[in-house]
């Protein structure tokens, strides 16, 4: 009886789309393709959808958010205008360009790159290798139920291949924009990188909302580091107000691998990422960082789960929160040292500061130790404004507006500076100082 509490049934709209969309999506009669969708359905059909009764999704309405009927989005041709805005990386930068979840090849470019680097979208890779783009699809989350729902309906997305040796120097982005329409729509992007021996990248995802219609984005991202791989990724989530967000990243890393990964939600009614890191390998390193701001009635959710599963391995979690209005949060970030783990080195952080008596967060650190030579940490912090602090500023002729939006900036400058891309730094700050009660003050008094 209490497990059913914690699932729902799908609505029955997601049978008649899937029958409806299956002869049309990318892979369609190959078999070994086919298969794997109609499993992956019918386990998210038997997985169901989870409520907030589910332990993971306490603090998450997602039950309500999914079953409201909606169709697959539809394909669009914006201008280069409207989505340049949104470019990161430079003039050197590689990108592909999604618009509801489908890539726009006139708006992308990916030529030129080094022997041993394959981007493409991911409907080219099950044009051409549909055996290893099912295997893929088959072999994640499988007891989770919206993985299992991207798998079976998966359109588009990035398969990003990186050889032995290959070090990137040019920043790829991956840029969706979701366009809310008149009737409720979804899509299910996959990303899939595969990063070979001593490989280096620079990875900038960026997620734009426009249009006030809604839009359930459910996003799965597979991520494999060998051995003395590098990664920095940088990710951008500018929702509108009906953007629903649903992002999961399965990370496994090798020996001697490094992972830089810079996360900031600004906007969107709905936002949970989710993170499930694996350090499989000696002297490997993951440094993550992440700012939500939410505002109004939005919801931000971060889960976070990085098991040290090698000895002599290092992760950092660096998390802030600016919530205001009546806007929620939630942080769920938890440590796992497996046995045999030894001189595993983890820190965890969440500081949240709350700018309305209504806002609301909910953080939950955890450590989940089973070896004894660690030296691990966590903790949290929940808070409004240094009273001190905002004195001080007043103190020197600053108004108390003004002031008030340049310790909030401060607070989340912090974390923005982690962000390895300076052109995505930019367009970070840009929306964050629209988003901060008096932002524009700022500028105004020549401060920034």
């Amino acid at each position: 009886m209490a497990a059913a509490k914690r699932m729902i049934e799908p609505a029955p709209f997601y049978g008649e789309l899937f029958a409806r969309e299956r002869a049309r999506l990318p892979g369609s009669g190959r078999a070994e393709l086919e298969r794997v969708r109609q499993e992956a359905f019918a386990r998210f059909v038997t997985l169901g959808l989870p409520t907030q009764k589910a332990e993971a999704w306490k603090y998450s309405p997602i039950a309500r958010l999914a079953n409201r009927e909606m169709d697959l989005a539809r394909p669009a041709a914006p201008r280069l205008e409207e989505v340049s805005t949104w470019f990161g990386g430079g003039p050197t930068a590689r990108r592909l360009i999604f618009v509801n979840g489908h890539l726009v090849p006139g708006l992308s470019h990916v030529g030129g790159l080094p022997r041993g680097v394959r981007v493409m979208g991911l409907a080219r890779a099950i044009e051409e290798m549909p055996e290893k783009v099912a295997e893929a699809l088959a072999g994640c989350d499988r007891d989770r139920s919206f993985s299992q729902l991207n798998a079976a309906l998966t359109e588009s997305g990035a398969w990003i291949e990186i050889a032995d040796g290959v070090r990137l120097e040019e920043p790829l982005q991956l840029l969706f924009v979701h366009q809310g329409a008149d009737s409720a729509v979804m899509t299910h992007p996959r990303i899939l990188l595969r990063l070979g021996e001593g490989a280096r990248l620079h990875l900038l995802e960026t997620h734009a909302g426009t249009g006030s219609g809604h839009c359930f984005v459910n996003l799965v991202c597979q991520m494999e580091l060998a051995d003395r791989a590098e990664l920095r990724f940088d990710r951008l989530q500018l929702g509108a107000p009906g953007t629903s967000l649903l992002g999961r990243s399965v990370m496994r890393m090798g020996a001697g691998t490094r992972l830089k990964q810079t996360a900031i939600a600004l906007g969107g009614g709905f936002l949970r990422n989710e993170t499930e890191l694996d350090l499989c390998g000696e002297q490997g390193e993951a440094i993550l960082g992440g700012l939500y701001m939410p505002r109004g009635e939005e919801h931000v959710d971060t889960l976070i789960r990085i098991h040290h599963r090698a000895e002599n391995c290092h992760s950092d979690q660096f998390y802030k929160g600016v919530v205001e209005d009546r806007a929620r949060a939630a942080f769920a970030g938890k440590i796992i040292v497996h046995r045999g783990a030894q001189k595993t080195d983890a820190y965890q952080a969440n500081n949240n500061l709350l700018l309305s008596d209504r806002a609301e967060v909910d953080s939950k650190p955890e450590l989940e130790i089973y070896a004894d030579d660690v030296r691990c940490s966590h903790g949290a912090t929940c808070g409004d404004l240094d009273t001190a602090a905002l004195f001080y500023l007043r103190s020197r002729g600053l108004p108390r507006e003004v002031a008030s939006s340049l310790l909030v900036y401060a607070f989340a400058n912090e974390v923005i500076e982690r962000m390895a891309d300076a052109r995505l730094q930019a367009v970070t700050r840009r929306a964050v100082l629209d988003r901060i009660p008096g932002g524009a003050a700022l500028e105004a008094e020549g401060l920034l």
